[in-house]
Formats: structure tokens, sequence, C-alpha cells
């Protein structure tokens, strides 16, 4: 028959266990979520980079440590650095440790891994959208074609306000 603390140890073990697991979706969920807000590579973004790009990435990572340390987090930065991994993965897919082949048989500069249709949807049409932005008298059919471009990437929620 257990005793009162083994009861105890066994809840707590188990609390502990669950709460890693939540903090594991709610990061792959936050590097998803600006995956979508930001519409580009973001966790490239090192800390020494000064773009207006980057401005926009910094001020996030800020705003997550200020929540971070208000909850007495010890290293806000390891969870800025799982969330990066995580957005990583998200755009360029997780590596394969077999060495196989992208499936689209495409070369990402991400070694063997692929991009999620998310990343790719966006990637191609924010491309498009600062190609067309770009030009001079565009034919009319082009500037239907990127008004339509425009909604597709608001419908991926991507900000146009942040792609430069």
């Amino acid at each position: 028959m257990k005793n009162e603390n083994q009861v105890d140890l066994v809840t707590l073990r188990n609390d502990v266990a669950e709460s890693v697991v939540r903090a594991y979706g709610a990061e792959r969920a936050y590097a998803k979520s600006l995956t979508v807000h930001f519409g580009f590579s973001w966790y490239d973004v090192e800390a020494s980079d000064t773009t207006e790009t980057a401005k926009t990435v910094t001020a996030e990572k800020l705003e997550l440590y200020r929540v971070l340390k208000g909850a007495k987090h010890s290293n806000p930065s390891t969870v800025w650095a799982r969330v990066r991994k995580y957005g990583r993965e998200e755009i360029e897919g997780e590596s394969n440790p077999e060495g196989g082949s992208n499936p689209e048989g495409e070369g990402n500069g991400a070694g063997n891994s692929a991009r999620s249709p998310m990343l790719r949807n966006i990637e191609e049409l924010t491309a498009l959208y600062k190609f067309n932005h770009r030009q001079d008298n565009l034919d009319e059919k082009i500037k239907s074609a990127n008004l339509l471009i425009v909604k597709a990437l608001e419908a991926l929620g991507v900000d146009l306000n942040t792609v430069k």
C-alpha cells in the first residue's frame, strides 16, 4: 500500500510531464503563428540584424521575454531558441535523419527537408506580390491577378504591411 507521500509524488510527477507537453504544444503553436504573421523566415533574424524587417521580429521577441520574465522564467532565451527551432521546422520541415530525399524534389537550402504547404504558398505568393509591386506599367491582366494574390496572402494571414 502506498503512503500519502508516494501518491503526491506520482501526481506531481504526472503534473510535470503534462506541463512539458503543454509547453511544447504552446511553443509550436506560437512558432506557427509567427510564420503566418511575418510571412518570411523570421527565425533566421539574428539579434545583430537592424533591418526594418528584423525590428518587427525583435519587437515580438522582446514582448515574449517580457511575459516570460513576468512569469519568473529564469532564461527566456531558451524558450525563444526553441520557438525559432520549431519555426524553422514549420517552414523547412523536420530534417530527415535517414537522409531521404525531398519528396517534392526541390532544393530549398534546408538539406533534405520539405517546405510545408503553408510556407510554400506564403513564400511563392509573397515573391509574386513583391515582383509585381516593383514593376512599372503592368498589363491589366497582371494587375487583376495581383489583386487576387493580395487576397490570397491575406487569407493565409500575411500582414502585407510587414512585407518589404
